[in-house]
């Protein structure tokens, strides 16, 4: 059963969607890794010195860093990822503007310690402000997930703007999974190709997944693990609910990007979306939902398939 999404006046849907405007910033501003984790430090360094004698926020600057990010920041730090704020202009229609290590500025070959420590607070002009937070990806580029009209290349539906992605909707088990038709809040990607390890599931079925090592797989017993934790004779849950079990795993360093994906909607069962077939958890499980998913299992009605690992 698939489920419309509500209509709230957002964009997208259809094959010729526009962006969501997060996702314009986030493509437009891309860093790595290495630079997202100093990039995310720089803008707190100078939230807490406020150089420009901001007075709206106690003594804060949240033009650089706004706080109401912070809890989603430390999780995922906690999780491996460093995400990294993006910003506007206010006076040019809020139009993007690119921060400290991004592609087009003289800070674009920084490391992360360098533009931590060596870019100054003059680098962003007073007015501009933070409009949100960006992160590195975790699909290779083939990858499909499933959008309205079928499955597309999570880098070629980037490409070409789709936003009409298929998750499970928020009613969903394994007894009855249903599926809605979502909207994507925005892409991520890595700004550069860099050595990776990838993660190759073959399946019995003959099903194919590649991954980096942290993303988050449903598992039959209804759990969310990270890809390392999975290997042979253990099964990915298919887009039916049925379990496929996993007959070979190559792990493998390639120079390539990462991709991922992140819902419009925040609840937890309709941030697993189908990639390659099998059910994923979204980019929120590497971020805001990690601490989520140990409260989870304390509420009765929590659906069958997101119950935490471990417990």
């Amino acid at each position: 059963m698939v489920e419309e999404f509500p209509d709230d006046g957002g964009g997208g849907g259809g094959g010729g969607g526009g962006w969501f405007p997060v996702n314009y910033r986030c493509s437009n501003d891309l860093v790595n890794a290495d630079q997202a984790e100093g990039r995310q430090k720089w803008a707190k360094r100078y939230q807490q010195q406020n150089p420009y004698g901001a007075t709206a926020w106690g003594g804060l600057d949240m033009r650089f860093w706004n706080s109401s990010y912070s809890m989603e920041a430390f999780n995922a730090a906690a999780a491996g990822y460093w995400l990294y704020p993006v910003y506007v202009d206010p006076n040019n229609m809020y139009s993007p503007w690119k921060g400290p290590g991004a592609s087009g500025t003289p800070t674009a070959s920084y490391t992360g310690a360098q533009i931590q420590n060596n870019v100054p607070y003059t680098f962003k002009p007073a007015h501009i402000q933070m409009d949100g937070l960006c992160e590195p990806g975790c699909y290779t580029p083939d990858q499909k997930i499933l959008l309205s009209d079928g499955a597309m290349g999570i880098r070629e539906a980037l490409e070409s703007g789709r936003t009409d992605l298929v998750t499970l909707s928020p009613g969903a088990s394994f007894g009855a999974l249903s599926f809605m038709k979502n909207r994507v809040e925005h892409y991520t990607l890595d700004r550069d190709a860099t050595e990776q390890e990838i993660l190759t599931f073959r399946t019995r079925s003959g099903g194919a997944l590649r991954v980096t090592t942290e993303h988050p797989l449903v598992t039959p017993d209804g759990t969310l693990k990270r890809a390392r934790e999975l290997g042979v004779g253990d099964s990915l849950v298919d887009r039916h609910g049925q379990a496929d079990e996993i007959v070979s795993l190559d792990t493998k360093w390639e120079y390539t990007r990462a991709y991922n994906v992140r819902p419009a909607t925040k609840d937890f069962a309709s941030n697993i979306i189908i990639a390659q077939g099998y059910l994923n958890g979204s980019q929120r499980f590497q971020s805001e939902y990690v601490d989520e998913m140990n409260r989870m299992i304390l509420r009765g009605n929590v659906p069958e398939v997101l119950v935490p690992a471990g417990e």
